[in-house]
């Protein structure tokens, strides 16, 4: 094994030090409009999608250490432009409907949650009765007819 010089070491150490100069702002703003399921079916989602996907993001430790908070930054900014459920209720219905189909989409192509997240955050995997839940859920809505319990 090469050994890393010291130089280098001390480089990563200064970009480290440095890099924590410029934080990244962890808002939570208000929620703009309601976001009504069964409580299963709102569960699942607080549980697997609400960090990225709402303004209830819980930011924990290390989403105050550079550089990784600037990517979980940046994840969380991106999630909600695509789909923020504390803005559901301002949300078209043609809109829910097409939100409501990618959903269903990423969560058959199982790219949503996505792994680096259900790593950290164990809890926040899905199982397959997670997702029977999810889709039946998802049908329901797009429907029109409310899901029965």
């Amino acid at each position: 094994m090469k050994k890393i010089p010291a130089a280098a070491l001390l480089g990563i150490a200064g970009f480290m030090l440095i890099s924590q100069s410029a934080q990244v702002r962890h808002t939570n703003p208000p929620a703009k409009g309601d976001f009504a399921a069964s409580p299963e079916i709102n569960s699942l989602l607080r549980r697997a999608c609400y960090d990225c996907h709402s303004n209830e993001t819980r930011w924990p430790w290390y989403s105050y250490v550079a550089p990784v908070s600037w990517l979980i930054a940046r994840d969380v900014e991106s999630g909600r432009r695509g789909l923020n459920f504390s803005e559901w209720g301002s949300y078209y219905p043609s809109t829910r409907r097409r939100k409501l189909q990618w959903i269903d989409r990423v969560l058959r192509e199982r790219t949503m949650p996505p792994w680096s997240y259900v790593m950290l955050h164990r809890g926040a995997g899905l199982t397959e009765e997670d997702l029977v839940a999810l889709e039946h859920w998802i049908k329901s809505e797009i429907s029109g007819q409310p899901q029965q319990n």
